[in-house]
Order: C-alpha cells, then sequence, then structure tokens
C-alpha cells in the first residue's frame, strides 16, 4: 500500500512539473509580431533561471521517489519510466529552446528595425503633406463653403491626432531597439500653427447652423443650457482666435472672417438672458403675466406653440428687458426646485407603511413596527421644510409650505406620543391582565382598560390602512394619546403606590424589582405560584411544602436539603405579603430550634453520626459553639495540646468519613465543616504555642466564637462574639453551601467589620479588584446568618 502511495505521488508530482515547464515551452514559442513583444519575450527569458531555479527541489524529490521505488523492484510502466526521464531532461530542452529563440529575436529585430525606418520615412512625407495643407488654409475665405472647409479641418485634426500616436510609438521603439529617439518637435509647431485654423472653423460652423435655428427656429425647441455654453466658449475661443491671426502675416482674409463670426457672436450674446428666462423649466402662468407688463405686450408660452422665433421676441423690444427677464427666469428656477421637493417629501410618504401584520403576543390586538424609518424620514422633512419657509422664493407656495410643516409637526408629535403610550402600554398590559392585580387595583384598573380600548380601535385601523402618513395625520389622535398618556402616567403612580405599600409590609420585596413584585402579586390565589420567587426573597430557599389546605411546613434548599417549620404558615386568605412574613418569622424560629437541637444532642453521639444526621447550617454553628466552649475549657485548664491532638483526630475522622458511600447533600455539609475544623486546628494550634493561659487573652477573643446562651429575656439564643462585639445569631437560613477558606486576612476583615457594626458604623474593605472583598463580606454574612444582598 505504501509503495502505491509512492507510486501514485510521483506520477502527480512529474505530471505538475512537465505541465509547469510546457507552460514555459508556450510562451518561449511565440512569434513576436512587433518589437513590443519581442521587447516582452526577452523579458520573460530572462525570468525563466528563476521559474526553473524554484522547481529543481521539486524535480530531486520525483526522481529520489522514483530511485526509491526501482530499489524495491516494484514493476514500473513505459509511461512512468518516460516522465522519469522528460522531467529530467526539462531543465535542458528549457535553456536549449531559450538559446534557439534568442537566434531567431536577432534575425526578427533586424527585421522590425528596417520596417519602423520604411515607416519614419512614410511618417516624415505625410508632416511635410500637413504643412502644406495647414498653409493652404490661409487662403480660405468663403463661409458659403463652410461645410467642406468643416470636413478638411475634420480630416486634418484626425491626421494630426493620428500623427502624435504615431511619433510617441516611434521614440518609444527606438528606446527598446537602443536607439537615439528622433525629434519631432516639428509635429508640436504643426500643431500651434494649425489651432487658431481649426478653432475659427469648428466655431464658425457650429455658429452658423446654431444662430440660424436659433433666431429663425421654433422658439420651443432652444436649448438654453447649449446655447448660453455655446456663446460663452464661442466669444472666448474667437477672442484667442483673433489675438493668434493679428500676429502672423498674409492671413488677412482669414482674420477678416474670424473678426466677423466674432462680431456676430457678441451681437447675440445680450440675447442669451432672454433665451434663459423664457427657457427656464420653472415658468408659469405668473411669470409669463410679470413679463408681459414688462415689456408691455402679451407674452405665453402658447406664442411658442404657433412657432414664434427669437427673431419675434426680439422684435417686441425685449432686447433691453434682457436683464429683468433672466431675473424673472432664475426665480422661476428656485421656485420650480421648491415646487419639486414639496412634490418630493409628499411622494416620500407613499411607500412608508407601519408594520402592523402579525399580533402582539396573545393580546388580539398590534403594536407599531418601522417607527425607525418613519423617523428618520421626518426628521429629514422637517429640517427641509425649514429652509424652504426661510427661502426667498417661496412665496407662491408659502401657504403650502407651512400647511406642510404644520402637518409635520403634527405627525412628529402624534408619533412621539404615540410610542411613549405603546411603551407605557406593553408594560402595563400583561399587569392587568391578571385579575389578581384589578382586584387589588380597580381604579387604576379601570382606567387602563379606557386606554386599552382607544388602543385597539386604533391599532385595528392601522392594521387596515398601514400608510404611515395617514395613520399619524388623523385628526384628534394626538389628544387621544395626550389624554392616553395621562391617564398611563396616573395608572402607573398608582401601581408604583401600591407596591411601595407591597414593599412596606415586607421589607425584603425591596430587593426584587418591580416586575418580578408584580409577577408575584399576581398569583395570590394560588400560593405554589409564587415559588420560583422564594429564592429571590429568601436566597437559600427553594420551594415550600404545602398541605392540603395550602399550609405551609416545610422549606427546601437549592441543593435538597429539608427543615421543618415549628409552627405551619397558613396562607389561605392571606395577602402574599402577610404569609411571606410569616414564612420569615418561622424560617428565623426553625433555625434557631435546629441549632438548639444540634447543640444538645451533639454530645450525645459520634460526631460523625451526629454530622449525617443534622442539616449543614446546624453542623457548622452547633459544632462551633462545642468548639468555642472546649476551647475555654483548655485554656483555663492548660490543656491546649492535648486539645490539638483532639481535634486532629476529629479532622482525620472527618476525612475517613468523606470516603464513604454518603449523600451529596452529606459530602458538601462534610466539606463545609473540614474548611471551619481546619481553622479551628491551626488557631488553636497558634494559641498553643504562645501559651495562653486566659481566656480573656486578646490572641483567643479576636476569633469569631459561638455561645448558646440567655439573653436579657430569658430566652437561649446563639450570639456570635468578636473581641467586644458580641451579636446575636440572624437565624437565616443558608441551606447546605460551601463557605470561604479563612485566612489571616479574612480574620481582620472579620475584626474590623464587627467592631464597626459594635459602634454602628458601616465597613468598607478597600483592595484592588479580584482579591475577595464582596467574597469576605458574604461569608461573614453566612458566619452570622444574616441576609446579604449584593448589588
Amino acid at each position: 500500500l505504501l509503495l502505491e502511495l509512492l507510486g501514485t505521488r510521483f506520477r502527480d508530482a512529474s505530471q505538475e512539473i512537465v505541465d509547469s515547464f510546457n507552460g514555459i515551452f508556450v510562451q518561449l514559442r511565440k512569434k513576436p509580431s512587433n518589437v513590443e513583444q519581442a521587447t516582452e519575450l526577452k523579458e520573460f527569458m530572462g525570468g525563466v533561471a528563476a521559474e526553473v531555479a524554484k522547481v529543481m527541489p521539486d524535480m530531486g524529490k520525483c526522481i529520489a521517489t522514483y530511485a526509491t521505488l526501482e530499489s524495491f523492484n516494484v514493476r514500473m510502466t513505459n509511461d512512468d519510466t518516460f516522465q522519469r526521464w522528460r522531467v529530467f531532461g526539462c531543465p535542458k530542452q528549457t535553456y536549449d529552446l531559450i538559446a534557439h529563440v534568442e537566434e531567431d529575436l536577432k534575425v526578427l529585430e533586424t527585421g522590425f528595425s528596417k520596417h519602423m525606418h520604411e515607416e519614419q520615412t512614410e511618417f516624415d512625407e505625410n508632416l511635410i503633406d500637413l504643412a502644406g495643407i495647414i498653409d493652404s488654409f490661409a487662403a480660405y475665405d468663403d463661409l458659403g463653403k463652410i461645410k467642406e472647409i468643416f470636413e478638411n479641418v475634420e480630416s486634418v485634426n484626425q491626421r494630426l491626432k493620428d500623427a502624435n500616436t504615431q511619433a510617441k510609438l516611434f521614440n518609444s521603439r527606438e528606446t527598446l531597439f537602443g536607439k537615439e529617439t528622433s525629434d519631432y518637435s516639428q509635429l508640436q509647431q504643426l500643431q500651434k500653427e494649425w489651432e487658431p485654423f481649426s478653432q475659427l472653423w469648428v466655431s464658425a460652423y457650429h455658429w452658423i447652423l446654431d444662430s440660424e435655428k436659433w433666431m429663425n427656429g421654433a422658439f420651443g425647441e432652444i436649448d438654453s443650457k447649449h446655447c448660453e455654453n455655446s456663446v460663452t466658449t464661442g466669444v472666448k475661443t474667437l477672442f484667442k482666435t483673433v489675438k493668434a491671426f493679428e500676429k502672423r502675416e498674409g492671413v488677412d482674409k482669414v482674420l477678416d472672417i474670424a473678426k466677423d463670426i466674432k462680431s456676430q457672436i457678441d451681437t447675440f450674446q445680450p440675447y442669451v438672458p432672454i433665451v434663459l428666462g423664457l427657457r427656464n423649466a420653472g415658468m408659469r402662468e405668473r411669470h409669463w403675466t410679470t413679463i408681459s407688463e414688462l415689456v408691455g405686450k402679451k407674452v405665453h408660452p402658447d406664442l411658442m406653440e404657433e412657432e414664434f422665433t427669437l427673431k419675434t421676441f426680439l422684435a417686441m423690444g425685449m432686447e433691453k428687458y434682457a436683464a429683468q427677464i433672466q431675473d424673472i427666469g432664475d426665480r422661476s428656477g428656485k421656485e420650480l426646485s421648491i415646487e419639486n421637493q414639496l412634490k418630493t417629501m409628499k411622494a416620500a410618504w407613499e411607500g412608508i407603511v407601519f408594520d402592523c401584520k402579525e399580533a402582539y403576543r396573545t393580546t388580539e390586538t398590534y403594536i407599531l413596527k418601522g417607527a425607525d424609518e418613519v423617523i428618520a424620514l421626518l426628521d429629514e422633512q422637517v429640517v427641509v421644510t425649514q429652509a424652504m419657509q426661510f427661502s426667498p422664493f417661496n412665496k407662491p407656495f408659502k401657504e403650502e409650505i407651512d400647511e406642510w410643516a404644520s402637518k409635520l409637526l403634527y405627525i412628529s408629535e402624534c408619533l412621539d406620543a404615540w410610542l411613549k403610550v405603546q411603551r407605557a402600554w406593553m408594560y402595563l398590559q400583561p399587569i392587568f391582565d391578571s385579575a389578581d392585580i384589578l382586584k387589588q387595583l380597580p381604579i387604576e384598573g379601570k382606567k387602563f382598560k379606557i386606554v386599552d380600548s382607544k388602543w385597539r380601535q386604533v391599532m385595528g385601523r392601522v392594521h387596515n390602512n398601514p400608510n404611515a402618513l395617514h395613520a399619524c395625520s388623523q385628526e384628534g389622535l394626538l389628544d387621544t394619546w395626550t389624554h392616553a398618556n395621562e391617564d398611563l402616567d396616573l395608572v402607573q403612580k398608582g401601581l408604583d403606590d401600591y407596591l411601595e405599600t407591597k414593599r412596606g409590609a415586607f421589607a425584603r420585596f425591596y430587593f426584587l424589582s418591580n416586575d418580578e413584585l408584580l409577577e408575584i402579586l399576581s398569583k395570590t390565589k394560588d400560593p405554589k405560584m409564587v415559588q420560583p420567587f422564594l429564592s429571590k426573597v429568601f436566597e437559600a430557599m427553594k420551594s415550600l411544602t404545602f398541605t392540603k389546605e395550602l399550609a405551609a411546613t416545610q422549606m427546601h434548599s437549592k441543593e435538597g436539603e429539608v427543615i421543618n417549620f415549628v409552627k405551619p404558615v397558613i396562607t389561605h386568605g392571606k395577602n402574599v405579603e402577610v404569609w411571606m412574613t410569616d414564612v420569615e418569622n418561622q424560617m428565623l424560629a426553625s433555625v434557631r430550634e435546629v441549632i438548639k437541637v444540634g447543640v444538645e444532642t451533639y454530645s450525645e453521639k459520634p460526631r460523625t453520626d451526629w454530622v449525617l444526621q443534622n442539616p449543614g447550617q446546624v453542623v457548622l454553628n452547633s459544632s462551633q459553639v462545642l468548639w468555642t466552649a472546649e476551647v475555654e475549657q483548655a485554656i483555663t485548664e492548660a490543656s491546649l495540646d492535648a486539645y490539638f491532638g483532639k481535634l486532629t483526630d476529629q479532622l482525620m475522622d472527618l476525612v475517613r468519613l468523606v470516603r464513604k458511600d454518603i449523600t451529596k447533600l452529606q459530602r458538601i455539609s462534610i466539606g463545609a465543616l473540614v474548611v471551619i475544623d481546619v481553622h479551628a486546628k491551626d488557631t488553636i494550634e497558634k494559641i498553643a504555642e504562645m501559651k495562653i493561659s486566659d481566656p480573656l487573652s486578646f490572641e483567643w477573643i479576636s476569633q469569631l466564637r459561638y455561645y448558646w446562651e440567655v439573653d436579657d429575656r430569658s430566652t437561649e439564643h446563639l450570639w456570635v462574639r468578636m473581641v467586644q462585639t458580641p451579636f446575636p445569631h440572624g437565624y437565616e437560613y443558608l441551606g447546605n453551601s460551601f463557605r470561604l477558606v479563612i485566612t489571616p486576612l479574612t480574620d481582620m476583615c472579620y475584626m474590623t467589620l464587627m467592631g464597626a457594626q459594635s459602634l454602628n458604623l458601616g465597613g468598607a474593605p478597600a483592595g484592588p479588584a479580584g482579591t475577595g472583598k464582596t467574597e469576605t463580606t458574604k461569608d461573614l454574612a453566612k458566619a452570622l446568618a444574616k441576609q446579604c444582598v449584593v448589588f
């Protein structure tokens, strides 16, 4: 299989090499037909050596592959052998062909050079002939033969253009042959001498044709812009032509013709403003009336249809009013621009529609889509309309422009109010779609229903006719949306006041967004429907256990831990904020109860069994209560070293326990307890080394200590102390979660924050990002069992 692969690789590689050389051969065998192609071929041959050098490594590999196949006695075909020697011989074949081509090029270049010399001789004769023709034009003086003369002029122009191209080609080829370039300055001189003749007769020809059409042809067919450009260009051209002929000798007749044509154009030039004014596309009835009053005779477009000519208008004496007529024409053009802009703006709205094809969610009504395009067009047209209002040429359309500006302003205000209503409606609609919310907010619900009814009516019309201009310009629509916005503002205010009342009744609602709180309040009929939001109110609580009578008897953590309530929480017939307050109270009471049981039963059974039988929070807090008591006893009895050994044994018991077949929940509890126990062991090791003998020494009281003791109300509670700060345990249910590894820096943060609490001050850990400030604060909240909210 490997040998077959090598054979295939040899054939592919050899064919690729042969193909590349064949490409070189094709280029070398092309026979040049002129000196330019010969030069290109020479340049190609100069780069062949580099191309061959690129292929040589591949040739070596190809031949080596063939040799390898032969060494393994692989049977090769005749084609393979032929291909191997073909590859081997390609470089020599290439260089032999180059040598042959070089010999052919020498012969060809000699022929090219001889042919070019013959062409140059013929070219020189052509220049002499052209010089004679140009000199003969000094005798042309008969304007009656203008067409024949014009054709001769065009012929000379073409011959001069061709001669200029030929001269550049000769100079280029002389450079390729390595010869000195020929001087063809004579050609430039001929062109310079010819230019006045060409300009004169070309201008004269076009003037004679155009002036006849302009003066005696139908006035309505005159192209005013072409007329203006022709006259302006003719004046400039003939001015230069007359100057040029005045400096020459023997061209008096031609000079007289040039002066005559220039005089005719100069005479016609004052008529151009009349043509521009009367032929302006913006001319309307009002402009013709003004012109008629100006000249004292009736001038009207109908006159043009009756084959009136420019000569006819001049006969009316319009020439002396040329400037005023041009001004009227210019003004009509500006007014036409305004008129067209107005039409364009109105036409632009025809294709602008709102997308109201599909109903919005399950509301069976629609919302405005595609408003961005409408707003963009509106903004653009407001700017253009304002510019038109300040234009000095807006008088004929003043009323129409002001009306359009007012309409755009109305549409803009209407659309803004409409979109504002839409945003409020989209937010409030799902809220007041709930029967519970309507029951609790009857006044606001009634107002919203009124707005909702108006919304559905208007959107139904827009669905049937989605044209944006029609939809936004309906009379009274702005007032409808203005009143709707006022009503929705009152509804929103009432809703906010209602939510504030609920938050005041149950403070944890302050940490929920309006949407989340409304979602909870809309499901008060079935307390079970509120459970998805429990974790936002009580961080560690995922769900509750309800009886058939909808009494909550247990709370469940996210990890699956279950804590029984001391007393069932009755939810039936109560508002959600009321029974959630009861849930909070039962959570605190239940956590206190299970911690109390944990403290009391700690010494009654082996620690490893006790850990597996109690909730995670109980395991941590109760073990810390017993640890605090045992440490203070060890300090008093000076038996810290022995106690350190006990702690080590307890830690190893946990290590052995975690290797057994235990539940995931128990494994998490043990993991958190190991973190606490390691810190406890390290603390005892430290104070034992320092030989602490007083339970009130700073090294001990600077630790976070837990005490189960009677408070001033004669009730047993868990207290957390650090230095001189006593802090009541919060009994916030924490579920079964991991704890942060405690470092000396963690202890310092704890100490600082606890001290701030004792002084009724706040604390703010400082440091670079990612160093654990937030996590340390959260872990202290876990240690104290207080609710921690991270914003």
